[in-house]
């Protein structure tokens, strides 16, 4: 399976640097998207929600505080106000 890169910036910093992933799936302001590598570039608003990313075959999620989405072939690009992460229920995690 291709590999895609995620990258996620806060004001603090960026959050993950080019983590290869399989897939992200946000929610934008045209509705749900999931990208996989080689995606069709585009740019679009995200609204506040959990997002999901798999990776090495795990499913790691992280709750969005508004935010933009820049997607071209090689990298997914979030920048987003504020984030954590959650359990597939949307549940904080404890950190």
């Amino acid at each position: 399976m291709e590999l895609t890169k995620l990258k996620i910036i806060t004001p603090d910093g960026v959050y993950i640097d080019d983590l290869k992933v399989e897939s992200v799936s946000v929610r934008t302001a045209d509705g749900q998207i999931t990208i996989y590598a080689n995606h069709s570039p585009i740019v679009s608003t995200l609204l506040i929600g959990d997002m999901k990313y798999e990776v090495n075959g795990s499913t790691k999620y992280i709750h969005l505080h508004r935010g933009i989405l820049q997607v071209s072939r090689e990298q997914v690009k979030i920048l987003t106000q504020r984030l954590y992460e959650v359990d597939e229920r949307g549940q904080r995690l404890k950190k």
